[in-house]
């Protein structure tokens, strides 16, 4: 009896093993191109196919399917690669994909970052505001704001009107005035070579001031030795030749969430806002960016590229 006992008992460990296995994610979708047409995806099982949101995570069996102009990328977990989905090659079935033997920088760091997308994905919490105030808006910090910032070159960067006159004050972590320029154009303002170094690992404030609206403050980590290391090194497996074999809208988003993944919302940002600019009709990346406006307290942007990433994922007359 104790023979068949273990043996029912190796048997339901076997079968809920391979269940979970079954249910792990194996894929996320980082581009979604719908030009004119439809682009839907259909669980293991479910009778109806739906419009996929950026950042949906897919499982053995799941289906995805171009109807008309369009395109979308899944990248594999583990960094086995990526798969285009396209009219010709509709619908695609999710599975489990081979592993080469491999086991490459830029494999495990994209291994790494898929893994970390695959939880990104959720419902906006807020909405974009349908009607905009006619007067003109306070200025606003963008960035550094509540980051983490790489040792090198720096960049303060606001939104506000051109017609007013800005100063920017960098404040120590004593609080005493490290730095300032004043009279000055809406930004974005390089901090000098010349004016004094940031230690590493040191939290800085930085102040932007105009006479109508008074003092806005932010802060700044700079990330330490260690860290900006092993984050300059993973960046740049992801210009290996390995990783170039992802498209350049994946690669940027890619590259991002790694950022994001190390709270280096800055450098995420302006790695979001080229790639939005040579891709603007990508939802995957304007949902990213959202998520590192959200995460630095700008909550109305955040809600803007929310919107923007759920119409462009509408389908097309």
């Amino acid at each position: 009896m104790r023979g068949v006992g273990g043996a029912l008992l190796a048997a339901v460990v076997a079968l809920t093993s391979a269940v979970v296995w079954a249910q792990e994610p194996l894929a996320v979708v980082t581009e979604i191109q719908v030009k004119r047409g439809r682009v839907e995806v259909r669980t293991a099982g479910a009778p109806d196919w739906q419009t996929p949101r950026p950042l949906l995570s897919l499982r053995a069996g799941d289906e995805v399917r171009v109807i008309g102009d369009g395109r979308v990328v899944l990248v594999f977990t583990g960094g086995r690669g990526t798969q285009s989905v396209t009219a010709g090659n509709s619908p695609f079935t999710v599975q489990a994909q081979p592993g080469d033997g491999a086991a490459d920088r830029a494999r495990t760091v994209v291994g790494h970052v898929t893994s970390f997308l695959l939880g990104q994905q959720r419902e906006a919490t807020y909405q974009s505001l349908s009607v905009r105030s006619v007067r003109a808006q306070p200025p606003l910090i963008l960035s550094p704001r509540d980051t983490r910032v790489l040792p090198g070159p720096l960049e303060f960067e606001w939104a506000g009107s051109e017609r007013l006159k800005y100063r920017v004050r960098l404040l120590s972590p004593e609080g005493t005035v490290l730095w300032e320029q004043a009279d000055l154009d809406r930004g974005p303002l390089a901090y000098p070579a010349s004016a004094p170094a940031l230690a590493s690992g040191a939290r800085y404030a930085w102040e932007l001031q105009t006479r109508e609206h008074g003092i806005q403050r932010a802060t700044f980590e700079v990330a330490p030795a260690t860290d900006a290391a092993r984050v300059t090194e993973a960046l740049a497996a992801l210009t290996t030749a390995a990783a170039r074999s992802y498209p350049p809208a994946t690669r940027s988003l890619l590259r991002a969430a790694l950022l994001v993944q190390e709270r280096l919302y800055a450098a995420a940002r302006r790695e979001l806002v080229t790639a939005i600019a040579a891709e603007p009709e990508e939802p995957t990346l304007r949902l990213l960016l959202g998520q590192v406006y959200d995460r630095t307290g700008l909550t109305q942007l955040a809600a803007d590229e929310f919107a923007e990433a759920d119409g462009l994922t509408a389908p097309r007359p």
